[in-house]
């Protein structure tokens, strides 16, 4: 199945953030103490500066978050559990990434490094020259992949937690080039952050010939064959920067006319109509 990412935006999407936050960090995975609300959040989450992304299941339930936290007049979650400011510049801009949990059945690297991509995006797109983690060490390989740095050699610990962290900085130049290459992407096809990011892999179907379309996909990462409705001989290749599906959002019947496949791992922007019109003006 596709994997969708969005900001979180209405009421349901934030209180089944701190929902999916308990069940991973107090229940699955023993990191925090529980609570009878089976909520986890902070003063943080009340931040204009903060944002969360999500991962969505098949039916559109949250199965996974990351709260990302620009700079602001207060300061960053991050700098409650580590002083990353002696390590940059001074004057230096930076982001933090927090409470970043995939439900245990729904854990794979495509839906982690979805999440992270995100973040890398947003860095990028609000000029950000840092991004700080106090992360699990379970998974210091993949921050270290995507350009992090771990700032001690040994672990830290912090009554808040129950296991010990490492504190992470990922310089915004320093991005491995699959993450810059996302943001740089997103940014010059001047998508819109609060879109929703569907990842296909490579043989998934995007559109099916016959069925209701709602959306568009503009493809910002990936190669994507569009195939002969009765034959399903390849007709044409679509990648960075081409949108497909986009002819049933303007069709009487609102029906597919292709079918499409994914011909590599394929990020693409889901856009409804109106969306699409602004991305086209």
């Amino acid at each position: 199945m596709p994997i969708h990412i969005r900001l979180a935006e209405t009421e349901q999407d934030i209180d089944q953030v701190f929902r999916v936050r308990h069940q991973v960090f107090c229940q699955e995975e023993d990191l925090i103490n529980g609570n009878a609300s089976h909520l986890v959040l902070d003063r943080f989450d009340a931040f204009p500066a903060s944002k969360s992304f999500v991962s969505l299941d098949e039916a559109g339930r949250v199965v996974g978050s990351v709260r990302i936290t620009l700079e602001n007049a207060i300061g960053l979650p991050a700098e409650e559990y580590f002083d990353f400011r002696s390590y940059v510049p001074e004057g230096s801009r930076m982001m933090s990434i927090s409470m970043f949990c995939v439900a245990k059945h729904h854990r794979s690297t495509t839906v982690a490094r979805g999440l992270l991509l995100m973040c890398g995006y947003y860095a990028m797109a609000n000029q950000m020259d840092f991004t700080c983690m106090p992360a699990n060490p379970t998974i210091g390989n993949m921050i270290c992949r995507i350009g992090g740095k771990p700032l001690l050699s040994d672990l830290k610990s912090t009554p808040r937690l129950k296991v010990d962290f490492m504190p992470y900085l990922v310089p915004t130049d320093d991005m491995s080039e699959a993450f810059t290459r996302f943001g740089r992407n997103n940014i010059l096809y001047n998508t819109i952050p609060s879109n929703e990011y569907v990842i296909f892999r490579k043989g998934e179907q995007i559109t099916r010939c016959g069925e209701f379309g709602d959306c568009a996909y503009l493809i910002v990462e990936g190669k994507v064959n569009v195939l002969h409705p009765a034959t399903s001989d390849v007709i044409s290749e679509l990648t960075e920067g081409d949108v497909l599906g986009e002819g049933a959002l303007f069709s009487a019947d609102g029906l597919r006319r292709r079918t499409s496949v994914a011909a590599s791992l394929v990020r693409a922007v889901a856009l409804t109509k109106p969306k699409l019109l602004q991305h086209m003006a």
